[in-house]
C-alpha cells in the first residue's frame, strides 16, 4: 500500500512537472521599440534590437541596450548616450510584466485580441510600474505584439526638459 502511494505522489508530481514545462514561450532578438518626443519629431529614436519573451500564460518581458537607439542625427544620439541616459552607467533598460487579459488571447486562431499589459520598466536604473493597452495578432501561430505607451522621463531620473518631459514608447515585437 504504501508503494502505491509513493507511486501515485510520483505520478502527480510528473504531471505537474510536464505541464509546467509545456507552456508555449515565443521569444524574439530583433523585437522594434521607438522612443519618440510627443512635442518634438526630431526626438525619435529606434531599437531594432530588442530581445523579448512571451509566454501563453501572459508573462512578458523586454530587454535592450540603450545605445541600440539610432536617430538620424548622430549629435542627438551621442546626447541622448552621454548626457540623458548614461548609457555607460546604465546600459540596460527592461521590462518584465505580464498580460492580464491573456485568457482572452487565442493562440491557436488567427486575429487580433486586444490586451492590457501591466509590469515594471527599469530605465536609467530606476525600476517604476506601467501599464498599457496592446494588441497581439496572431498569424499562423506566430503573435505579434504592439503596444504604445507615454512615460515622464523624470520619474526615471532623467533631466532634459530642455529637450522633452514625456516620452511615447512604441513597441512591435514579431515573435517566432
Amino acid at each position: 500500500m504504501k508503494n502505491f502511494y509513493l507511486t501515485l505522489v510520483a505520478l502527480c508530481f510528473l504531471f505537474t512537472v510536464n505541464q509546467i514545462s509545456a507552456q508555449k514561450t515565443f521569444g524574439t532578438r530583433n523585437g522594434q521599440i521607438i522612443f519618440q518626443s510627443p512635442s518634438d519629431e526630431d526626438v525619435k529614436a529606434i531599437n531594432n534590437e530588442v530581445s523579448s519573451r512571451l509566454l501563453e500564460n501572459g508573462t512578458l518581458s523586454f530587454s535592450l541596450l540603450i545605445k541600440g537607439f539610432k536617430f538620424k542625427m548622430a549629435e542627438m544620439q551621442d546626447h541622448f548616450n552621454t548626457q540623458y541616459l548614461q548609457s555607460n552607467q546604465f546600459p540596460r533598460a527592461d521590462f518584465k510584466g505580464a498580460i492580464t487579459n491573456i485568457s482572452s488571447v487565442n493562440f491557436a486562431k488567427d486575429g487580433n485580441y486586444p490586451v492590457q499589459v501591466k509590469g515594471d520598466l527599469t530605465l536609467h536604473g530606476v525600476t517604476r510600474p506601467v501599464s498599457s493597452n496592446g494588441s497581439i495578432q496572431i498569424a499562423k501561430g506566430k503573435p505579434l505584439a504592439k503596444a504604445n505607451f507615454t512615460i515622464l522621463i523624470k520619474d526615471f531620473g532623467v533631466n532634459a526638459p530642455e529637450v522633452t518631459e514625456k516620452v511615447t514608447i512604441t513597441v512591435n515585437c514579431q515573435y517566432q
